[in-house]
């Protein structure tokens, strides 16, 4: 199996989706104090594991799942309001891989590689409560927003694609600006399942059905001003 060259940094581009992914995070961010402005803001640093999703490498005709690995990521919400209901920007970043895979483009068209890929998820959304306890607050999740695929692989682009995501979690309070974040998502990009995706042209890797699906579980520590 040949083992991969990650991309030189002069050669990785900013795309357009790129552009617009990161001008439409800048977009959400006002808009969210600008939907509470007599609330403070609650911030939420994320530390998790995401796993699934299945590529098929259209040459062999073999499905290949993404390797399951650490995220980083951000959620800016609203205070509470209207019985608890919260307004969230919610950001996740995973940097994975598609092993094993044969592409189909050159130089060596038929031999199987490790893809090194960086999977982002950008969505708006929020939470609703599940009862009144104020030691343990249950939440249902959810969001719509962006899904953004970069892989670090020369001859291959980056993809944009819509998606949504639902989950349930807890919040644990410790101080009165202070508290512990427990969730699990399931998140879904919507795809085309007949086009080849990530490709510049002669190149056979695409996504299994409709939707490409990951889940992720994560843990924060949550804090406003």
């Amino acid at each position: 199996m040949q083992k991969l060259q990650r991309k030189p940094v002069h050669e990785t581009d900013v795309t357009e989706p790129a552009r617009r992914l990161w001008g439409l995070a800048i977009v959400l961010a006002f808009l969210l104090p600008i939907y509470r402005p007599a609330q403070a803001l609650e911030f939420t640093p994320l530390l998790g594991l995401r796993g699934g999703g299945e590529f098929v490498d259209t040459v062999e005709n073999r499905k290949h799942l993404t390797s399951s690995s650490e995220t980083l990521g951000l959620i800016v919400g609203s205070r509470p309001y209207d019985q608890g209901k919260r307004l969230e920007l919610y950001f996740s970043r995973q940097s994975t891989e598609i092993r094993s895979i044969t592409l189909g483009i050159e130089p060596e068209p038929y031999d199987a590689v490790d893809v090194p890929l960086n999977i982002s998820y950008l969505h708006l959304g929020g939470t609703v409560p599940l009862g009144d306890d104020d030691r343990v607050q249950g939440f249902v999740s959810g969001g719509l927003g962006l899904t953004y695929m970069e892989p670090d692989f020369t001859g291959l682009k980056s993809e944009t694609f819509a998606s949504m995501s639902i989950g349930t979690g807890l919040r644990l309070p410790m101080t009165e600006h202070l508290g512990l974040r427990l969730e699990a998502r399931l998140l879904a990009s919507l795809v085309d399942s007949d086009s080849a995706i990530l490709c510049s042209g002669g190149c056979a890797i695409r996504i299994s059905g409709s939707a490409y699906y990951q889940a992720e579980a994560f843990a924060g520590i949550s804090f406003d001003f």
